[in-house]
């Protein structure tokens, strides 16, 4: 994701992350390097496919959804609204696919 994930773009994230979710079995990195600001649209979509990829994962919130960003505002919001302590968030992509792997 590049710029900012909002009202006026999450749109154009839904149909690739839709994708890449739809396995039971789905592993996914939702790389956040470069988005500048997200909102409450942009964290609701990232909530549903967490939700999706932990449900089909069966594992109790252990899922294969990961998340990585440098960014001070998007981890701002994620700690305001609790998800730093329920989502997998790291600050470069190698640890977020460190983490997938295991």
């Amino acid at each position: 994701m590049h710029g900012e994930l909002d009202l006026s773009t999450a749109a154009r994230l839904e149909g690739p992350l839709e994708e890449a979710i739809s396995s039971p079995q789905a592993e996914v990195l939702l790389d956040l390097t470069d988005c500048a600001f997200i909102d409450s649209t942009g964290i609701a979509l990232v909530v549903r496919a967490w939700r999706r990829v932990d449900a089909g994962a069966g594992n109790g919130g252990e899922g294969g959804l990961v998340l990585c960003t440098r960014n001070e505002q998007v981890r701002r919001v994620l700690e305001v609204t609790g998800l730093e302590h329920s989502l997998r968030v790291f600050q470069t992509r190698d640890e977020a696919v460190a983490a997938l792997r295991g």
